[in-house]
């Protein structure tokens, strides 16, 4: 008698719809969060001088030989650092997306949480839009609606009794 040998982990069961337009959903939060982030940018480049300004007032107090070129590298400093985050956070990002269509429970509770941030970030910045002084500003305050609108959606499809089953069966 010849008995079939099974190699290797059982087949991953297919992605049921809701978590594949979620997973479609959680690539657009981070498509707009890049968009956001170099809004933002923009916005604050055109605001370098204020900033400059204001951190030199800051290293005056404590050193009055600070020059305005060290302010100004200051604030150049703080704007790479903040591109440098917001990419590490969309890298990460990216991995937690990744891992939510490979079926890990951990990825959507995660995603969850990060969206349910989101949502009440876009709530937020419905109530202030009206004090938007610029586009870019403008346009960093829409793509964090358009962020925060799709993460609902994200976190809703997500939670549905069959995205529910497919993460229960891959707990692996």
């Amino acid at each position: 008698m010849h008995y079939p040998v099974s190699v290797g982990p059982p087949p991953r069961p297919p992605m049921p719809e809701d978590v594949r337009t979620a997973w479609q959903l959680w690539w657009g939060v981070i498509g707009f969060g890049v968009v956001q982030l170099t809004a933002s940018m923009i916005a604050a480049l055109g605001q370098r001088q204020d900033f400059g300004e204001q951190i030199l007032e800051q290293l005056r107090e404590t050193d009055p030989n600070t020059t305005p070129a060290f302010a100004d590298a200051m604030v150049l400093v703080v704007f790479v650092m903040v591109v440098l985050v917001g990419l590490v956070i969309s890298g990460l990002g990216i991995l937690f997306v990744y891992m939510f269509g490979r079926g890990k429970l951990w990825a959507r509770t995660l995603l969850t949480v990060v969206g349910v941030w989101l949502v009440f970030m876009a709530v937020g910045t419905l109530f202030t839009l009206d004090t938007v002084g610029g586009v870019a500003t403008l346009v960093a305050g829409g793509a964090s609606i358009v962020q925060g609108v799709l993460a609902g959606g994200a976190i809703f499809l997500g939670h549905r009794r069959d995205s529910t089953a497919y993460f229960l069966m891959n707990r692996r």
